[in-house]
């Protein structure tokens, strides 16, 4: 379940504007912004700069799930490559590895921080 969609349907909530307005702004049916709203589906880029648009949504709070989710996966996937380019040493390798470390070490103080 995605937490995100629970933005959507708050702020449009709040608005007092009805979901069939919003899913004919966004030419689709009120049935897939349902699920959008219900965590269903992920949102698309439309749809959250549209909700952005029209209620002043902040960006980081309709993309704050998204956001967790991929910092997790850059720092997972991060540390693996490290490993196997420990392992294979490919050229420039050292430089790769320091980037990739300093990534996964600011990643980390934003998420603890």
């Amino acid at each position: 379940m995605i937490e995100t969609p629970n933005f959507l349907k708050m702020y449009r909530k709040q608005s007092g504007i009805p979901q069939h307005d919003i899913a004919y702004l966004l030419n689709i049916d009120s049935g897939n912004l349902s699920r959008y709203e219900k965590g269903q589906r992920k949102p698309t880029p439309e749809i959250i700069l549209t909700y952005h648009i029209l209620f002043g949504a902040s960006l980081n709070d309709l993309l704050r799930y998204q956001h967790k989710e991929v910092t997790e996966n850059i720092i997972t996937r991060s540390r693996k490559l490290i490993t196997q380019l420990n392992i294979e040493k490919p050229p420039k390798s050292n430089i790769r590895i320091g980037y990739l470390n300093r990534v996964v070490k600011i990643l980390n103080k934003k998420k603890d921080g």
